[in-house]
């Protein structure tokens, strides 16, 4: 085992300081005037924190964030699955809203109206900026922290049933935001699995970023457009849920028997310590 892959407590010293001061004074100071760049930056507090780790216990970041080539083939096949989760993933939401609603434990208006008016595009100048501010860098920064940083920490020292878990429940407490714990949890679940089966990241990076393009999406055709179906607000046909649930599980079992070009190289151990990518052999 490499001791100098960060254990939960070293993790946890990297990842609530850099949360912190992401979301409690870099979003005030830049994200209320400028609410694209407040995101950028809170987004790239997690690099700055990360990389001064890797840089002071002298690791490789290759190993620890696991940049593994990936076949277009599993890219490929990345993308139904992203959109099938993301409906799913979605439709739950939903339904976790309005129990909580039900409850009288809902999101404040205040928190639901700030959510949605970051994501529409009022002008199509904003387009740009919009996108690599909701799309490209959360993907991007979230999955090197959580799916590589800290993923991979945890791998190492605890197992991957552990390291699955663990980084799916950080992502989740990161967003601030317990309305939506569950399916924010249940997605890191989701983008860990694809990490884990495919020795790589980028397959949870297109995942990622492909989830939160589909959100815009969906938010600014039923601003701009009046297309109801892919709101926020609106369920999916119970058949269209049901093949959406249906195609995620047939694509993940087919993912999980995708051959890697890369072993997993966590810890820089040889690949016959780690188990194959059946997705039966977490143990």
């Amino acid at each position: 085992m490499n001791t100098a892959y960060p254990n939960l407590g070293q993790i946890l010293r990297v990842s609530l300081p850099a949360l912190l001061l992401a979301q409690f004074l870099i979003w005030p100071i830049v994200g209320l005037s400028l609410p694209y760049i407040g995101i950028i930056a809170a987004e790239m507090t997690l690099l700055w924190f990360m990389i001064l780790y890797i840089r002071r216990n002298r690791l490789s970041s290759e190993n620890l964030l696991l940049l593994n080539a990936t076949p277009i083939s599993t890219l490929l096949l990345t993308i139904p699955i992203a959109i099938c989760c993301s409906l799913v993933v979605a439709e739950l939401d939903l339904h976790i809203a309005n129990l909580l609603t039900i409850l009288d434990l809902g999101m404040p208006l205040a928190f639901q109206k700030n959510l949605l008016e970051l994501q529409i595009f009022d002008e199509i100048t904003e387009v740009p900026g919009g996108l690599t501010a909701l799309v490209l860098a959360p993907a991007f920064c979230e999955e090197l922290f959580f799916r590589g940083f800290v993923l991979s920490g945890l791998y190492t020292h605890y197992g991957p049933r552990w390291a699955l878990f663990g980084s799916a429940l950080l992502f989740a407490a990161s967003h601030f935001n317990p309305w939506q714990f569950i399916p924010l949890f249940i997605f890191g679940l989701f983008l860990g699995a694809l990490v884990y089966w495919t020795h790589s990241i980028y397959p949870a990076l297109f995942a990622h970023a492909i989830n939160n393009l589909a959100s815009v999406t969906g938010i600014n055709l039923r601003t701009h457009w009046g297309i109801e179906e892919l709101g926020p607000t609106q369920h999916l046909p119970i058949s269209m849920t049901l093949c959406a649930a249906l195609a995620l599980l047939a694509g993940l079992s087919l993912l999980s028997r995708q051959v890697a070009i890369m072993p997993l190289s966590i810890g820089k151990k040889t690949s016959a310590e780690f188990p194959s990518a059946d997705p039966t052999s977490l143990n």
